[in-house]
């Protein structure tokens, strides 16, 4: 009850924290990769909110396909735009990260069974512009109790 309550409460403060701008500037993505540390595959999704003209507000969810047990991440991530002479996106940042974490771990990494821990997400990405659609990789480090690599690739539209 506790960790719905906390989750429910960060989607809350994520939705009342975005700017007020027209749909239209809403960007939408899919995600998918792996979290090194608990080498397993991840899905997820996010929206993108321009700020201004270089800096992005970034909100996601992570759901990691782990043996025995869940784990996922909400995240509230801001990241920058570098110029570039491309077609596309170099950026980096960080944020705010929540992970749930449910699995049943040996006793020397875990003593209870469910864990909400917060975290600061570091991260840097390229991504390209196809046809209005934005396919993208990712790196992010997620600086925890349980520090996690992850690395993944998406797509915005």
């Amino acid at each position: 009850m506790q960790r719905t309550l906390t989750i429910l409460t960060l989607v809350a403060a994520a939705a009342l924290a975005l700017p007020a701008e027209p749909a239209s500037a809403v960007d939408f993505g899919i995600r998918a990769g792996i979290y090194d540390d608990a080498d397993s595959a991840f899905v997820g999704g996010e929206l993108l909110f321009q700020l201004s003209p270089r800096w992005y507000f970034n909100p996601n969810i992570e759901y990691v396909f782990v043996d025995d047990g869940d784990l996922f991440t909400v995240n509230g991530d801001f990241h920058y735009d570098f110029p570039v002479d491309f077609d596309g996106y170099v950026w980096a940042g960080g944020g705010a990260a929540l992970i749930s974490d449910d699995r049943d771990l040996p006793p020397r990494r875990r003593d209870d069974e469910q864990d909400n821990d917060f975290g600061l997400n570091l991260l840097g990405g390229v991504g390209w512009n196809v046809n209005g659609m934005v396919p993208y990789v990712q790196a992010k480090l997620i600086v925890a109790d349980d520090n996690e690599a992850v690395f993944g690739v998406g797509l915005r539209f």
